[in-house]
This record gives structure tokens, C-alpha cells and sequence, in this order.
């Protein structure tokens, strides 16, 4: 087919190789200069969209996705400031290896450098953040670009997807007519008279990489730390089992549940009991967000770094050998072990710690952080998300339940976590999230969207960032409430009325439970609160860790 102007036939081929390529959703922030490619998109049968208002939510928004679908995910904005929005999820993809596609629409080169309208210089904006980058310049009628087009749009597919996945930028620069007309009532264009057929050949993607050599590793009295990264889940468990290695399972793995150890956090409160202190770690991705097991690491001999996407991922810089590759190849190597009831001992032991603290869980009187984490054994979500700060670090210490854990935890930050969660339950049904007070009005934006979707949003109101209680902040910084706790004075039921959410307030955990578990069984959103006092929250964690 041909196509009314220049700037719709690019438009066109560009979202139909981004959607032959793997990309299914495309999130759409408003705007003039990406108006073909916006119209392009929903046009599209094999590509779904979803708008959201604000560009750095609507990044966020397709990075939730992302992580939770595995495969590329799109994002499209205008041009001028609208795209240094999408920095923060940027550096999030980059650091958590999703490959999130970026598209920025742009203005022609005549229009670069001379004080334009809603002009910068978009090239290289996100800088090493990305695994690939490319401008394609704005059509003219008379030049068949499409082979050009779509070898730009697919190779970028290929380093977004490829050994160690990330986000790439594609830059697109229009000339005016960007409706699919000759003549928009402010600009004439000319027909662009060539076919826009696709390329014979496939999209391609980089062959699966594997560690050139192993190190030796005896099997005696081995440890794995299951981590957030891409390895077999099923065939690592398999392997602990036959070496007799405890297999310790933070909740991003996604492995709780079974004969696993989950509550390590307590259990090395005080240090590592010496009849627990292994010869060897295996730890397997990212294993935060508690350094008690960067400490249990520290006492082990030999300490080997796992991870398929090849991330430098040893912040004591203490490795023994850093692995690119699959860990089971690696634990396939190693031969059965002789030391009998090591595990055992490993397991016995996380359970009498995790009897302890449960006792003391039940016996809290009021909510605090780590009750609520606890309390979410309980609900029967489909995925579970959980904010930066305070709700990463208790739901790793209290959460016990089977189940898809996911946080934005590559740059840990707080930002983006409203649309981070709207984007996984877009994808995964019966979705909860865990945030803290300030994670929620940080992206209230988020819920500017036009979709219909299903999320239960628990929000923990501390009055502010209570993270900072536990640092040298609360002791030594002066004016440390007004700097540091930032206390908001905002109320979450306005916010809920403000964008149209279902809201409660709940005085405990039990509460907690039902008003959860019957948000989960409606469709909607729903934003649920659980205030804690801050004094008591403190209290019960100096109490857990004994």
C-alpha cells in the first residue's frame, strides 16, 4: 500500500516492525509531534495500547509490563521535555535488564538549533543507559526508505532483547503532515508513493550465553542464594536436593513456598551461627535487598557470582569467580556431597527462627511494617508488587507464600511505583501492591490512565519516609523530622476520590486480610490503607531480630 504523506508511511512501518518483532503494547503519552505514530499504533492489529498521561508514569507503566510479560514493551511520547521523562525508568531498565522500548518523536533537522517550538536536541539523550540508539530522519516523498526503516526498527529490537536485555531508544523525526492527510489544514505534504512491504528476514536475537569455564567448586557444605534474574527455577531447585545444599530464596526469586530457606533475615540477625557458615556461595542474580546475606557471603570460602545477563552484581567486590551464563550448567558440574545434614541443619535452625518470629507477629497488638508483610501469606493475590524502602525489605523478611514477587529494584528507587504496578496487573490478574505512603504521592499520576485495570494497592502510612529511622539520620541529623521523614499531611481517601478509587481504611491485620482478599475478587482499583505509628514499628523490629 502507499500512504497519504512521508510522515504516516514511517509511522506506519516503524509500529508494524516494532509489533512483528515482539513488542504487544505500546503505552502512549499525548502529543503533536507523535501524532502518526500515536494513530499508527492504534491502528494496528497485532500491537494493544494503553495512555497514560504523564510520560514518566507512562515509562513506568510499560516497564511493569515488561517485567512482567518478559518481552519488549513500548513507549512513546512527543517530542521537547516530554522524553527526558522517561530517564528514571530508563536507568531502571537498564539496571534490571527489561527491555523497554523508548520512542521519542521528534522535529526535522531544519528545525534543530534555531529556537523551535518544543525542539532540544534529542540525540543520545539517555547516553550509556540504553543498549542501542538510532535517529531515523524525516522522509521525503521521492525515497524508498522502507528497507532502512525497518532494518533500524529490528536491529534495536535485537539489542533490546538480546544476551543481556535492556532499553533502547529509537528517536524519530516527522515533518508536518503527521495525520494520514495530504493537506491538515495547516501543512501540505505529498503522497509518498512507495510500497512498505516487510523484510523476508526474521527478527533476530542472540544466541543464549553460557560461561566459557567453570571454577572448581567441592560439594561439601555449599550454600545457593536464589536471586531476581533469569535462570530455570525448577531444574536450580532439583540441583540443591541432590548436592544437599540449603537453598536460600529471596522473595524476587519467586521460589518460597517449598523446602526452601525464606527467613534468613532474622535468623543472621546477630551474625552467622558458626555450625551455618558454608565453603561455598552460589549466589544466583541480584540477592537483595538484605546485606545479612552479603554477610553470609563474607564467611564462605569460595564465593562464585552468577548471572545470565552478565550484571556485575558484588558490591563487597569479594568474588571468588563472576559467571555470565546458567547456573545450572554451572551445579551440573559438581559432584554429590558426602557431608550429611548440612541442610538439615539449615533448615532446622530457619525454622526455630521463623516460629519465633511468627510468635511475635501474632502477638502484635496494632499494624506495623513487618505485620502487614506477613499478613499478605494470606491473601491469595496472582503477583505481588512491592515499593522501594521499607515494604522491599519487610516483605523479603516476612513473606513465606509461593508466588511472582516484583520490584523495581535496579536502582531501588521509589519512583514509578503506582504505574510500575498498573503495568504488571495489566498483564497478571489478581495483582497486589505493597508501598509505603510516599512511594504512592511520589507517582499519583500514575493512575492517569485509560484502561481498565484490576489492582489492590496496600499503602503503609508512616507519615513519611520511616526508612530514615533505622539510619544514623535519626540520631545525629538536626532537623531531622522536616528533612528526612518529610512528613506529607496528605490524606489518602482525597487522593482515592480525586481518581475515582475504591478506598478503606483498616485498624489491623485481619482486616487487612478480608478487605484485601475481597478488593481481589472485583474488578477496579483499590487503594487500602493501614496507618502505623512509627515509635511501635520500631519497637517490633528491635523485637524480631532478638
Amino acid at each position: 500500500m502507499t500512504h497519504p504523506n512521508p510522515s504516516t508511511a514511517l509511522a506506519r512501518v516503524v509500529v508494524d516492525e516494532l509489533a512483528r518483532a515482539g513488542v504487544g503494547l505500546m503505552v502512549i503519552s499525548p502529543g503533536s509531534r507523535s501524532a502518526a505514530l500515536a494513530i499508527a499504533a492504534v491502528a494496528h492489529p497485532g500491537l494493544a495500547t494503553r495512555i497514560v498521561i504523564d510520560e514518566r508514569s507512562a515509562a513506568f507503566h510499560a516497564l511493569g509490563a515488561a517485567r512482567a510479560t518478559g518481552g519488549p514493551v513500548a513507549v512513546l511520547s512527543t517530542s521537547g521535555t516530554a522524553p527526558a521523562n522517561f530517564f528514571p525508568a530508563v536507568v531502571e531498565a537498564d539496571m534490571s535488564c527489561l527491555p523497554l522500548i523508548v520512542v521519542s518523536a521528534d522535529r526535522p533537522a531544519e528545525m534543530q538549533g534555531v529556537g523551535a517550538n518544543q525542539t532540544i536536541d534529542q540525540i543520545g539523550l539517555f547516553g550509556t543507559k540504553v543498549r542501542g540508539q538510532a535517529t531515523i530522519e524525516a522522509p521525503e516523498h521521492d525515497r524508498d526508505l522502507n528497507r532502512e526503516w525497518r532494518t533500524t526498527v529490528s536491529g534495536l529490537l535485537t539489542a533490546a532483547t538480546g544476551s543481556q536485555p535492556g532499553p533502547v531508544h529509537l528517536n524519530v523525526r516527522f515533518r508536518e503532515p503527521t495525520v494520514p492527510v495530504t493537506d491538515d489544514g495547516r501543512t501540505e505534504g505529498e503522497v509518498y508513493p512507495h510500497e512498505t512491504p516487510p523484510l523476508a528476514l526474521e527478527h533476530e536475537k542472540s544466541s543464549e550465553p553460557t560461561p566459557d569455564e567453570f571454577p572448581t567448586l567441592a560439594p561439601d557444605r555449599g550454600l545457593i542464594i536464589a536471586g531476581d534474574g533469569e535462570y530455570d527455577r525448577d531444574e536450580l531447585a532439583a540441583h540443591a536436593d541432590r548436592l544437599g545444599w540449603p537453598l536460600l530464596a529471596t522473595a524476587l526469586s519467586g521460589m518460597r513456598g517449598g523446602p526452601v530457606v525464606a527467613g534468613y533475615h532474622h535468623l543472621l540477625a546477630n551474625g552467622v551461627p558458626d555450625d551455618l557458615r558454608p565453603e561455598t556461595v552460589v549466589a544466583v542474580g541480584a540477592i537483595g535487598p538484605s546485606p545479612r546475606l552479603e554477610s553470609l557471603v563474607d564467611t564462605a570460602t569460595t564465593r562464585v557470582r552468577v548471572d545470565r545477563w552478565g550484571r556485575v552484581i558484588d558490591p563487597n567486590r569479594n568474588a571468588s569467580a563472576r559467571l555470565r551464563g546458567d547456573v545450572n550448567a554451572l551445579l551440573s558440574m559438581i559432584g554429590s556431597s558426602n557431608h550429611t545434614g548440612w541442610r538439615e541443619t539449615w533448615l532446622d535452625a530457619a525454622k526455630q527462627s521463623d516460629d519465633r518470629v511468627a510468635g511475635i507477629v501474632a502477638e502484635s497488638a496494632v499494624p506495623t511494617g513487618p505485620t502487614v508483610a506477613a499478613a499478605l501469606d494470606e491473601v491469595d493475590w496472582g503477583a505481588l508488587v512491592v515499593a522501594s524502602s521499607l515494604p522491599i525489605r519487610d516483605v523479603d523478611a516476612q513473606l513465606r507464600r509461593p508466588g511472582p514477587v516484583h520490584a523495581n529494584r535496579g536502582a531501588s528507587g521509589i519512583d514509578g511505583f503506582v504505574s510500575t504496578a498498573l503495568g504488571v496487573a495489566g498483564v497478571i490478574p489478581r495483582t497486589l501492591a505493597l508501598a509505603g505512603d510516599l512511594s504512592v504521592l511520589h507517582d499519583s499520576n500514575g493512575f492517569l490512565h485509560d484502561d481498565d485495570i484490576d489492582l489492590v494497592l496496600v499503602v503503609v502510612d508512616n507519615g513519611g519516609g520511616g526508612l530514615f529511622d533505622l539510619l544514623p539520620q535519626a540520631s545525629h541529623a538536626p532537623d531531622y523530622e522536616r528533612l528526612f521523614v518529610t512528613p506529607h499531611h496528605r490524606s489518602f481517601e482525597a487522593l482515592a476520590r480525586l481518581h475515582d478509587l475504591r478506598y478503606v481504611d483498616v485498624p489491623d491485620t485481619a482486616a487487612l486480610i478480608e478487605e484485601a482478599g475481597r478488593a481481589l475478587d472485583q474488578s477496579g482499583v483499590d487503594l487500602i490503607r493501614v496507618a502505623v505509628d512509627r515509635a511501635e514499628d520500631l519497637r517490633l523490629r528491635a523485637q524480631l531480630d532478638g
